[in-house]
């Protein structure tokens, strides 16, 4: 060569030989993803995971945080995987059937397989109670390394299969004896031992975000039926009846959130059993004013404070809301306990879902008081802090519970207070 190049460097070789070694690395990770990674038909990659069990997510947590992230026990979890298990697996397969086929004799046949293996049971209640809890879906799917789509799936297979479970049917007691159990649990309650309040009821609104003219048609009624003006949110206003554990023993929504108590009451099962004579003599539920005064319903005297004319009407007020906050603390404790019903409804969902995981969530609330666990354990600081920054703000609440008066949350509770709807002779002849 006429013009040799010069000899390189110390630096300039040492430079050239690490650049090629991080090219090697970034090849070989390259190289290592795609041979986890097969490619699918539409052109999309499978992701390889390892399912995490239940069992492996309790080691990893611990007896409080489990608790805290499941809103139960890990015994009482497993207690109701075994109530559920059958129906469960119903629902599963009737999510993704399977036509079976065959040669003219019948042929033989095998399931499609699963790459990354089934997902179990406990695994699909695991991902809905945390989802129930407030998690978001990214999170629940890390931690048991399943899909995001799977999440969702497995959050309406246990909603449907709670609903199917004959075992956590909530309907008010027609019977004498379970009555007078409601009513010995209010008496005890009760300083001056009152021995006739069945049950305690009110509104609570299930807080979703404004549903499509499409949605609305669908119910029957205008959008403007779900806006509640008192709370300035678009819901639903659900009624129910709770005994003196706060566990509840009628649900209905049937209303939207800009109903009354009182026609939202009246739209329910309950309302036409009790008409029917369900209440057996002396037996009656405890409302509030929201409520007109019926033989099955016992409402506060109005007008009644301070005045020294009508002092026993100011006691028995005093010893009716006693008991009558008794349905407060339940609706406290159920949204204490499900987080997602801090937060709107996701906009997708069809009132239809809605009234479904609403109902299925009073009956978990149910089953964890059955349980004995009616005090609400504070929620996951990762749940916390999804509900807080979550696109449509959240309803805060106490979130260091220590007895079990837990109230309802003032952005949800007494919406339906009011009688707009109602004309005013009857109210009058209902004071009459």
């Amino acid at each position: 060569m006429l013009f040799p190049s010069p000899l390189p460097s110390l630096e300039e070789i040492v430079a050239v030989g690490s650049s090629l070694v991080v090219a090697a690395a970034v090849e070989a990770a390259t190289a290592e993803m795609d041979a986890q990674r097969l490619p699918r038909a539409r052109g999309r990659y499978f992701q390889r995971r390892e399912r995490r069990s239940m069992t492996d997510v309790y080691n990893l947590m611990g007896d409080l945080i489990f608790r805290r992230a499941f809103r139960m026990t890990f015994d009482s979890f497993w207690r109701l995987h075994a109530i559920l298990l059958p129906h469960i697996t119903l629902m599963t397969l009737k999510t993704k059937p399977y036509e079976i086929k065959g040669g003219r004799g019948g042929g033989s046949y095998s399931l499609p397989p699963i790459r990354n293996g089934p997902i179990t049971t406990s695994i699909r209640l695991g991902a809905a109670l945390r989802y129930f809890a407030g998690g978001a879906p990214y999170d629940i799917m890390c931690c048991f390394c399943i899909a995001y789509s799977e999440v969702l799936v497995s959050v309406w297979i246990v909603v449907d299969a709670i609903n199917a479970c004959p075992q956590f049917c909530i309907m008010y007691p027609e019977s004498l004896e379970e009555q007078q159990r409601i009513a010995a649990g209010f008496e005890t309650a009760s300083t001056p031992g009152i021995q006739n309040c069945a049950g305690a009821i009110d509104g609570i609104l299930i807080w979703i975000l404004k549903p499509s003219l499409m949605e609305a048609k669908k119910v029957g009624v205008d959008q403007k039926k779900f806006l509640c003006g008192r709370k300035h949110k678009y819901g639903l206003n659900c009624q129910a009846v709770s005994d003196c554990r706060g566990k509840i023993i009628d649900i209905s929504m049937k209303c939207g959130g800009a109903s009354a108590d009182c026609l939202a009451f009246e739209a329910s099962e309950l309302h036409k059993r009790l008409e029917n004579g369900l209440m057996h003599e002396g037996y009656v539920l405890f409302g509030d004013n929201a409520y007109l005064n019926t033989p099955y319903m016992a409402t506060p005297f109005t007008n009644v404070s301070g005045d020294p004319n009508r002092v026993a009407e100011d006691s028995y007020n005093f010893y009716h809301s006693q008991l009558r906050i008794r349905v407060e603390c339940a609706f406290g404790m159920l949204v204490q306990r499900w987080g997602i019903l801090r937060m709107a409804m996701p906009r997708k969902l069809t009132i239809a879902k809605i009234v479904a995981m609403v109902n299925a969530l009073a009956k978990l609330h149910n089953f964890c008081i059955d349980e004995a666990d009616t005090v609400v354990p504070p929620i996951h600081d990762r749940d916390h802090f999804f509900m807080m920054n979550n696109s449509h703000g959240y309803v805060g609440g106490n979130n260091n519970n220590t007895s079990d008066e837990v109230t309802t949350p003032p952005d949800l509770a007494h919406g339906g207070e009011h009688f707009d709807e109602i004309h005013r002779s009857r109210l009058r002849a209902q004071q009459h």
